[in-house]
């Protein structure tokens, strides 16, 4: 069987199966992966090196019984085997006499080891794998190169409901049980806390904790940091020569259980200073994780702590952790070698959209809006829908469906509780928010949980910075470990800077609310203001000159989707044709003004419901009057904007002309005749709206942009793959 048929069908006995390269993943944030059949596929396609398949522990507990004394093995296999239902514990074999039995938990807890103990020469010990953890499941054992075996059944065989349950009383007793019978035929390896079966939350913070197990489990990372390192075989030292460290001779870099030792810099370090230094990890924090991840430890069971923020916000009210204390707060670098072009072989990953065609997941995005058009409660729905799920027949939201769930958090500087409350009374007619997944959605409205709080400001010297509340809130929504999407509004409320009239302090937010968005894999969604117009907005490009501030602050983000109110007379035929009366403000339309890479360039109608919410109506909307000259040329535009800024630009004609390449264009395009686009086009290039330009090394010009373009200013790059010819 293939390893993602295996993968299926534990996903389908309820288990989280995870692509594992050798013993362990190499994936970002694999702990908080929860697999999907899609998912399943994507991983033959992007992580085709992980051959072997682990699962997921935390409701699995899986006892590790660690032993290479066949005689001790077989001994404490026979413990497990008497806690209650332990014969029907599932068994799997790797390099035997080691043994892991799989059973089902009632209260999922993290990781639980008895001290490690010498027999006969051998390290033995027992690990309870919980949160956060994996074990291989199927594959071949790195050591042995033979096949993972399961005595009798196995996750193939037996669903996740069915493993005999384990309580924490049964597992606690059984280690101290175990840790008597290895004691009584072993000597201790070390002095051991017997605190340390659940990590210490007193005497050593959380960063201690990450580098004391770095040290003792460096195996486990130091290969992966410097691929050059080797181990001393005398002292089991890792020794990365001066030579990899780029340095003079004698300036090696020692790493021993007992510590880091910097000859060059002729003292002591830390690994959590190591991955910053030579990994290129951003942040103390980065580096501990990354650390965590690679010896298979929860961060949370090693004492990190959401913080809390200083106005008493915190996205879980009934917990009031305190903040670990930072001792470790090396200086942020960044490591250009980690990002060689071998970096990026094999396919590239599909974009992955939080609504389908138009809006991506993890990145940052704008709403934009005049007053009293409704962005916030689009926000608000949006979230509701990421969090609870959309009903089979709901209408589109932002031109598409939701497509992913998980967990929502909106916070808004302008409603109070009790509007909040108003609104999702009106918006969860299914009463979600009565039920379990409630969980999943946090709306925070800032009135009524302490005051309006700055995300970004001005430092006393005219620094842009980022603020200590901001820094917490991040915190927070780090541990979130299923968020897909977070919405701030409106931007004005928490940016205590020149946002519309300075581009370097539109440029800072973007680049900040963009580092959130790849930290948390998250959609992270601002609402910003639209000027009020003479005339009314007609066009596409006219709602995106519209949006206040400088064009950094459009341009600095993955997307922008625009709401204006519709002019009256198109409204009220609007209503007519729908069977709505007409009232003031109650038709809008919208559409993407802004997009880097591809999206569908829908334009929709929207009315007002009873409550306030804009409702897609597009599809019932067939006068068909909105999608005039106009537009289509606005939409050529965008097309071909966002096809030059993915490095794929269109030509006139030829194999890359937009005609032959006609089904990557906006449904709007898509039918127009070969005649009627080469007009458009001609048309677009009289009045300055687009250009041809010249690629490196070309002669003639006849790649299609924007004036402003990456390709019009000569700096446009060709996408792997794009043929060049046309």
């Amino acid at each position: 069987m293939e390893q993602s048929d295996i993968r299926k069908k534990l996903l389908g006995n309820g288990y989280f199966p995870i692509p594992v390269n050798g013993k362990r993943p190499r994936i970002a944030g694999w702990s908080s992966i929860r697999a999907t059949e899609a998912t399943i596929d994507s991983w033959d396609r992007g992580h085709a090196d992980h051959k072997n398949t682990g699962i997921l522990a935390g409701d699995v507990v899986a006892i590790d019984v660690d032993v290479l004394d066949h005689e001790l093995a077989a001994e404490l296999g026979g413990l497990v085997r008497a806690l209650p239902d332990g014969q029907k514990a599932l068994c799997r074999v790797g390099r035997a006499p080691k043994c892991l039995y799989v059973f089902r938990a009632i209260e999922p807890r993290s990781k639980a080891t008895t001290p490690v103990y010498l027999v006969g020469g051998h390290k033995c010990q027992i690990e309870v794998l919980g949160r956060g953890q994996q074990f291989v499941a199927f594959g071949l054992h790195p050591e042995t190169g033979r096949d993972y075996e399961w005595i009798g059944d196995s996750p193939l065989d037996v669903r996740f409901a069915d493993l005999p349950v384990i309580v924490p009383d049964d597992l606690d007793r059984f280690l101290a049980e175990a840790e008597s019978r290895m004691a009584a035929v072993g000597q201790p390896e070390k002095k051991h806390d017997k605190s340390s079966t659940q990590a210490s939350q007193g005497g050593e913070t959380f960063w201690q904790r990450v580098n004391t197990a770095a040290l003792s489990n460096a195996d486990q990372w130091v290969p992966s940091l410097f691929s050059g390192a080797h181990k001393e075989a005398g002292t089991g030292a890792w020794r990365v020569s001066s030579k990899e460290l780029g340095r003079n001779l004698e300036e090696d870099i020692s790493i021993h259980p007992d510590g880091v030792r910097d000859f060059g810099e002729e003292k002591p370090s830390t690994p959590i200073q190591l991955v910053i230094e030579y990994g290129g990890a951003a942040t103390p924090k980065d580096a501990a994780f990354w650390l965590c991840e690679r010896v298979s430890a929860d961060p949370e069971s090693m004492g990190w702590n959401q913080p809390q923020l200083g106005v008493s916000l915190n996205l879980n009210s009934d917990k009031q952790p305190p903040e670990a204390a930072n001792d470790d707060k090396p200086q942020k670098r960044l490591n250009i070698f980690d990002w060689k072009a071998s970096r990026f072989v094999g396919e590239p990953p599909s974009v992955d959209y939080l609504i389908d065609g138009i809006v991506p997941l993890g990145v940052p995005a704008m709403i934009a809006a005049m007053g009293d058009t409704g962005k916030s409660f689009v926000m608000m729905e949006t979230a509701r829908r990421v969090a609870f799920g959309e009903g089979a027949f709901a209408n589109p939201i932002l031109g598409g469906h939701v497509r992913r769930n998980g967990t929502a958090v909106m916070i808004t500087s302008e409603d109070d509780e009790g509007e909040v409350h108003r609104r999702l009374a009106a918006l969860d007619m299914r009463e979600d928010r009565y039920k379990t997944v409630s969980e999943k959605l946090m709306v925070i409205p800032l009135p009524s949980a302490g005051g309006a709080m700055p995300f970004w400001r001005q430092s006393k010297d005219r620094a842009l910075e980022e603020t200590p509340e901001f820094r917490q809130f991040v915190d927070q929504l780090l541990t979130i470990k299923d968020l897909l999407f977070v919405a701030i509004d409106p931007l004005a409320s928490f940016a205590h800077l020149q946002i519309n009239e300075d581009p370097a302090a539109g440029q800072f937010v973007c680049t900040s609310l963009s580092r959130v968005a790849t930290e948390t894999g998250a959609t992270v969604m601002v609402a910003h203001h639209m000027k009020k117009t003479a005339k009314p907005v007609e066009k596409l490009s006219e709602a995106r000159d519209a949006i206040r501030g400088s064009t950094a602050l459009v341009d600095g983000l993955r997307l922008a989707y625009a709401l204006w109110p519709a002019e009256e007379d198109k409204a009220k035929k609007i209503c007519k044709t729908i069977g709505k009366p007409y009232l003031h403000n109650s038709v809008a339309y919208g559409g993407v003004v802004k997009a880097n890479g591809a999206a569908r360039r829908i334009l929709s109608t929207y009315h007002r419901n009873e409550f306030g919410l804009l409702e897609d109506i597009t599809a019932s909307n067939n006068d068909g009057g909105f999608t005039s000259q106009d537009d289509l040329s606005t939409i050529l535009v965008i097309a071909i904007e966002s096809a030059a800024n993915a490095g794929a630009p269109y030509t006139k004609t030829g194999a890359g002309g937009m005609f032959e390449l006609r089904e990557q264009l906006p449904d709007e395009l898509r039918s127009l005749s070969k005649g009627r686009l080469h007009a458009m086009i001609d048309d677009a290039l009289e009045r300055g709206h687009i250009v041809k330009t010249k690629a490196r090394g070309e002669k003639t010009p006849k790649w299609l942009d924007v004036p402003t373009g990456p390709f019009a200013a000569g700096l446009g790059e060709f996408r792997a793959g794009m043929k060049r010819s046309a």
